[in-house]
């Protein structure tokens, strides 16, 4: 009898699972739970979620393919397809940016196409789509995944259980014109006097702001310079909100495959990490220091740093840009990183940055509390900036609404706050008051509990209240192997983005899911990863799907 594995969710990070687990010599039955009509996209390139104009932040050649690559999938496309997606053929580039909808037809195309393969290497797989997965129940021998479909509740059997939901977020509205979430974006409206704060600054509160600016008017290029014009009434009015009052900047230009650091490298961690995890941190952190001194000194002295703390790399970091003129700071970056990418120059800082979250991601599962706490505080929001930079396209538009007089950004410091009073959303506390009718909370996913997401009896059954947390002596662990007490059946492994974050917050790009893909069908097939499922150079960790704060 075939083995049954279940798959809970069907977004980016179960297809790479199923990537791997159907290179299997021995056949399996594989169940596929998806709560909503279609399995590949998730809910980052979901068409319920997105409208055609938000692009992904993660050029083609960074996705990790499935049985092939964007480009090719895209080439393969009949011209009148590709013109629905408003993609000319000439177009097609490794190094492009594609609407968030294209990528999840491609998704959709490749959990298709991967389902035939597993046909065609004698496995089976089901896709349940409209099977909300409501609890897993362990057993002594399996699972029982008790779900809600059209027919109702059902209960179905498992030897192996791989939790990979994804985003929990939805544009639900407590009040008229109050959004807890800026998803899906189609949902957003605005109120008579076409208003709205967004709380965030990062990528999905642009994405909210380009929207909002989308369905209120529209933007139009002529001779290279793009104008925009609201559609009828007056101009919408729309605030991004934020502690520092910042812009991420624009995507910039770097040699793919990235080269590997060579003093903070995966060795000088794993012999860090074996020395235990008292003082890890500032360890790292002296790895960190010399890596980015040799890369780029004049930015390492620019910095004026005393002691190389992660505070002190935090407030280095954003004051170059806090002492700065905002919109003229975005202007200059935009065309740096135009003027770089024609010319292919690497600036060498923050391609250092870029590489080292990747090391520090390492590094998280085996910090003390205190020290992840710390590095949540300081060093997170630094490599969010550096690495969840914006397509050119998109800061464009940013700096025409501007232009227009539709966008500001406020920045809130510690006394900013948005307040509820006669009707409007008020902003107080951060040296002006101005009133909103539509509020919309972009700050993104937050890391939740396997009680949050509903699934009550896993909940009972883990054995490790920090699930993800390893220890130093027992590294060879799959650190996504759920370990449930004593007599229950072991083989469940969690890659559910919500229950990732606090140790992995670097999770929400698609080098991630790929990742994750291979570590836990290497656990599943209890093989090791470099030897059974191949391995792929280094690329940075897209993070297209992140909906950040």
């Amino acid at each position: 009898m075939s083995r049954k594995i279940v798959l809970v969710g069907s977004g980016p990070t179960a297809a790479y699972t199923l990537k791997y687990l159907i290179g299997s010599d021995t056949g399996l039955d594989i169940r596929v739970f998806e709560a909503g009509d279609r399995a590949g996209p998730g809910m980052p390139y979901s068409r319920r979620f997105n409208t055609p104009s938000v692009l992904a932040n993660i050029v083609s050649i960074e996705i990790p393919p499935m049985t092939r690559t964007l480009v090719d999938w895209l080439d393969s496309l009949s011209d009148s397809r590709l013109d629905r997606y408003g993609i000319a053929r000439s177009a097609i580039a490794e190094r492009g940016f594609y609407p968030r909808v294209v990528l999840g037809d491609y998704f959709a195309a490749e959990f298709a196409a991967l389902c035939r393969k597993a046909a065609q290497r004698g496995h089976r797989v089901t896709v349940l789509t409209h099977h909300r997965v409501a609890d897993i129940v362990p057993g002594k021998t399996g699972f029982r995944i008790v779900a809600n479909t059209p027919e109702g509740t059902r209960r179905f059997r498992a030897d192996a259980v791989v939790v990979a939901t994804g985003h929990r977020q939805t544009a639900t509205r407590e009040a008229p014109y109050l959004y807890r979430s800026p998803y899906p974006l189609k949902k957003l409206r605005l109120g008579e006097d076409r208003s709205a704060a967004i709380i965030g600054s990062s990528l999905s509160a642009i994405d909210a702001a380009l929207t909002l600016a989308t369905r209120y008017g529209a933007f139009e290029e002529i001779g290279g310079r793009i104008t925009y014009t609201p559609t009828s009434g007056s101009l919408p009015r729309i605030a991004l909100l934020s502690r520092k009052g910042l812009l991420p900047e624009a995507d910039f230009y770097y040699p793919i495959p990235e080269e590997p650091l060579d003093i903070f490298s995966e060795a000088a961690i794993e012999r860090e990490v074996a020395r235990g995890r008292i003082g890890l941190l500032s360890r790292v952190m002296r790895l960190f220091r010399a890596q980015l001194l040799q890369d780029d000194p004049d930015f390492f002295a620019a910095m004026s740093l005393k002691r190389f703390t992660p505070e002190g790399v935090n407030r280095a970091y954003f004051a170059r840009r806090e002492n700065s003129d905002l919109f003229v700071a975005t202007r200059a970056n935009l065309a740096e990183a135009r003027r770089n990418h024609r010319a292919r120059r690497t600036v060498m800082w923050r391609y250092t940055l870029m590489r080292a979250h990747e090391m520090f991601s390492l590094v998280l599962p085996y910090l003390t509390d205190r020290d992840l706490r710390r590095f949540h505080g300081t060093l997170k929001p630094v490599f969010a900036d550096a690495y969840g930079c914006v397509p050119h396209a998109s800061i464009a538009k940013l700096l025409v609404l501007r232009r227009a007089g539709v966008l500001s950004v406020v920045a809130l410091g510690e006394r900013g706050r948005v307040v509820r009073r006669d009707g409007a959303f008020v902003l107080e506390g951060s040296g002006t008051e101005e009133a909103f009718e539509t509020l919309i909370d972009a700050r993104g996913q937050q890391a939740m509990t396997l009680n949050e997401l509903g699934f009550k009896s896993l909940a009972e059954a883990v054995e490790e209240s920090d699930p993800f947390r390893k220890n130093p002596r027992s590294r060879a662990r799959n650190g996504f192997r759920l370990e449930l007490k004593p007599g229950l059946a072991q083989e469940i492994f969690c890659v559910s983005l919500p229950l990732l974050l606090r140790r992995h917050p670097f999770a929400q790009g698609l080098v991630s899911s790929d990742n994750f893909g291979k570590a836990v069908a290497s656990g599943l097939l209890r093989l090791r990863p470099g030897k059974a499922l191949g391995s792929r150079g280094r690329s940075r960790m897209g993070h297209e799907a992140r909906v950040p704060g």
